[in-house]
């Protein structure tokens, strides 16, 4: 029998890291943040690596470590749409996910943040990866 994959693609809305191991190890954390709220996801947005801040009501507070994706299904990628997680991690440097937090609904992509910037701007770097389903 032949193992059946699924394309996921990864698109990086921070630098890459340069280490590989640590680019491989957060595209799998963030696989698995993505999975866990969306079995069909198709599109990864890798917000951030670890940290341990999060924004509530405008402001900063501190958060348990974690790591911030969007992801996009079949439909949300024809409508513009996607939905945030957070992948709760072990701590800052061990990317092995505990649990994910959907925020339970979908945005547009060309949301605009204070700052002035899109959720999922265009153009940014991706990459496919394959995983076993």
């Amino acid at each position: 029998m032949v193992p059946k994959y699924k394309a996921v693609k990864y698109v990086w809305k921070m630098p890459r890291p340069l280490k590989e191991r640590y680019a491989e190890d957060l595209m799998d954390a963030a696989y698995f943040t993505a999975m866990e709220t969306d079995p069909d996801t198709k599109e990864i947005l890798i917000r951030s690596d670890a940290h341990s801040t999060t924004r509530i009501g405008g402001e900063w507070v501190a958060d348990p470590p974690h790591i911030t994706v969007s992801c996009k299904n079949a439909e949300q990628v024809r409508s513009g749409t996607h939905q945030t997680s957070h992948g709760y991690t072990k701590s800052l440097t061990d990317l092995e996910i505990l649990r994910v937090t959907p925020d339970g609904f979908a945005k547009a992509d060309n949301t605009m943040y204070k700052r002035g910037k899109t959720h999922w701007p265009e153009g940014l770097p991706e990459e496919e990866k394959y995983h076993p389903v």
